[in-house]
């Protein structure tokens, strides 16, 4: 169990790995075919769906997903305490959680269509990113030493 000083770093690096396993858990299934994150939106991108705007670029950017929370995670052990040491344990996990928390919450709200059924891995992936918040916050809380 880590110290308790440690336990917002601790709570937010844990958050970004399950938010990782998750987003490669299925998060949509059609049929009898459960699509992770990745395959959905390569699916929705290949078919021309999300279009030249915004979307677009959410759907073009998910491959870096991995790269984002693995980076908030290893922030998070960085045992320096400089100031862009923190700002960095900061910026990366409030990005990753807006940004992945943020595509899971909207595709878990959107309305149940019957051709597709939301599975498991938007569930997880939300869990890590409430998980990553409840770290941020507890860390923003705590005085600075």
């Amino acid at each position: 169990m880590p110290d308790r000083d440690d336990l917002p770093r601790w709570l937010v690096g844990s958050g970004a790995a399950i938010a990782l396993v998750g987003t490669f858990l299925p998060w949509l299934s059609s049929g009898s075919v459960p699509r992770s994150s990745y395959e959905l939106f390569d699916l929705v991108e290949r078919l021309g769906f999300s279009g030249n705007g915004p979307i677009a670029w959410v759907l073009r950017l998910w491959v870096f997903v991995p790269l984002l929370l693995v980076l908030s995670a290893v922030a998070q052990g960085v045992p320096r305490e400089d100031a862009w040491v923190r700002r960095v344990r900061l910026v990366l996990p409030i990005v990753a959680v807006v940004y992945v928390g943020g595509i899971a919450a909207i595709l878990r709200l959107a309305p149940d269509v019957a051709l597709f059924r939301a599975r498991y891995g938007i569930w997880i992936t939300l869990i890590g990113a409430a998980t990553m918040v409840i770290g941020l916050v507890l860390g923003r809380s705590r005085p600075t030493s």
